[in-house]
């Protein structure tokens, strides 16, 4: 069988070995000042956040407040030689380089046009000309997944060489400089190649043939655009793109869930493989499993060599570490707005009541949250290890709660009754006696959910000392930290 060819893309480097490059040092802080006009327009506004672009649900955010003044500042290190960040909902298109200093004006009035001055003024007005009108640049591919193999290919095509179009037109009325030449490059083809290993996945899902491709030209071809020094917030969705493909072959062969050893194991290009490892590592960090990075480290050194995963890895995994040592700080944010280093300072969060009310009902014991949905399989798994756990301890030390945060009540009733959840120690919600809707969003927001099941542990004296699925009921180290609590 015919298998496809990809001739439109046959000028990447396919020989980058990320083992002999010699990468710099991008530590050098970016520092981005600012101010806020008229402020009184959205008063309810108190602070600004900053998002550098990582994997999904583990972007690095800075939260600084709003100045009575209305200025603002933010200090981070960008770990890449340009790369975009964003002042969320303010300033989409922020592009930097290390040692940067920008300069921000946000008018509330008038918050699609934020005007930037500094160091990148001339870059940021050209790149955001590109990015943000939507005549030279569209990210999403409108193309059906349905489609049989030619006529997406058609599509695909006929898009890609649109786009190029558009590109050329932006580079001839504004001749920007090389970097945003290559930056706008790599944009283009990563977007291609997200839509066209997606379109795999689709297929492979739906049991259809996709022989017709060649996998490995595939990742051959699309492994330069890992390569890394200028870094489009768009490679980490095409990261996760291909960890979705690979699921896919995983499961279609071995009908198993993918695992760690899986990913790093697959023949993929060995720049695309430092951000699959990397995805794997950030993801265990979330969750505040500090384990993984620690057995894995010799591995991950030799593995990983990309500044802005090596660096944001070390730098997430201390983070993690400081938490678990001294989790205050963190743990005061999560609950009450207080700003690290302003602890005088609160944002006003009524919505937060709930969970106030269940610190304040069970005040002086050490207080258990299991956040967890109906049709969440891995989340009914951990029910009869939940009960095991209940029985470990006093109810005159520990109280669980289990709140379910999804799914139709009755069904919700159903499980609890076939589950026996309903037993001294363990209280048991439903979404609607916990919260209204719109709270229960930014509750789950504010503690940084990113799935379900979730768990929060809290001390005698209401500090959040560990959260996410590090601390679920089936793992040995939770009875160990509840202990450690009395």
């Amino acid at each position: 069988m015919k298998r496809l060819l990809l001739p439109l893309i046959p000028f990447l480097c396919l020989s980058c070995n990320p083992s002999d490059k010699e990468y710099k040092d991008y530590s050098k802080e970016v520092i981005i000042t600012g101010k806020v006009l008229n402020s009184d327009f959205y008063p309810q506004e108190k602070d600004l956040t900053l998002i550098v672009p990582f994997f999904r649900d583990q972007e690095t955010k800075y939260v600084v407040p709003i100045a009575e003044d209305g200025s603002f500042s933010f200090h981070f290190s960008p770990y890449a030689k340009l790369r975009n960040v964003q002042i969320s909902k303010y300033a989409d298109h922020l592009f930097v380089s290390p040692g940067d200093s920008l300069h921000v004006e946000i008018d509330f009035k008038n918050i699609l046009n934020p005007k930037i001055s500094g160091d990148a003024e001339k870059r940021n007005q050209e790149i955001n000309t590109f990015a943000q009108s939507g005549r030279y640049y569209i990210e999403d591919y409108l193309i059906r997944r349905d489609l049989e193999p030619e006529a997406f290919e058609t599509e695909l095509q006929q898009e890609y060489q649109l786009r190029q179009e558009r590109r050329q037109e932006f580079l001839d009325t504004y001749k920007p400089d090389e970097e945003i030449r290559q930056y706008t490059d790599k944009l283009l083809k990563i977007d291609y190649y997200r839509i066209l290993i997606d379109y795999l996945s689709t297929r492979i899902w739906q049991n259809k043939d996709i022989s017709r491709y060649n996998e490995q030209e595939i990742f051959a071809k699309a492994d330069s655009l890992f390569e890394g020094e200028i870094i489009p917030s768009n490679i980490f969705k095409l990261t996760e793109t291909i960890s979705s493909f690979i699921t896919c072959q995983i499961y279609k062969v071995k009908k198993e869930k993918t695992t760690f050893d899986d990913f790093v194991a697959y023949p993929t290009g060995k720049n695309i493989k430092q951000y699959l490892y990397a995805a794997s590592i950030s993801r265990s960090l979330v969750s505040n499993d500090t384990t993984l990075f620690s057995s894995r480290q010799k591995q991950l050194d030799s593995i990983v060599h990309i500044p802005v995963l090596s660096q944001v890895l070390h730098s997430a995994y201390q983070n993690k570490k400081d938490f678990l040592k001294n989790p205050r700080t963190v743990s005061n944010y999560m609950l009450y707005g207080n700003y690290s280093d302003m602890p005088g300072l609160k944002v006003d969060m009524d919505f937060m009541k709930p969970v106030y009310e269940i610190m304040d009902k069970y005040k002086g014991k050490v207080i258990y949250l299991d956040f967890w949905t109906t049709a969440c399989s891995p989340c009914l798994g951990e029910m009869e290890p939940l009960k095991k756990l209940r029985k470990e301890f006093s109810p005159e030390d520990v109280v669980m709660v289990s709140i379910c945060a999804g799914g139709p009540r009755k069904t919700w009733d159903d499980l609890v009754k076939r589950l026996d959840l309903q037993q001294p120690g363990i209280d048991c919600l439903y979404q609607t006696d916990f919260a209204d809707d719109k709270s229960l969003i930014k509750i789950l927001n504010r503690l940084e959910l990113k799935g379900y099941p979730h768990y929060l542990l809290l001390n005698r004296e209401g500090i959040i000392v560990d959260y996410g699925t590090v601390v679920r009921p089936s793992d040995p180290r939770t009875k160990q930290k509840i202990n450690s609590l009395l």
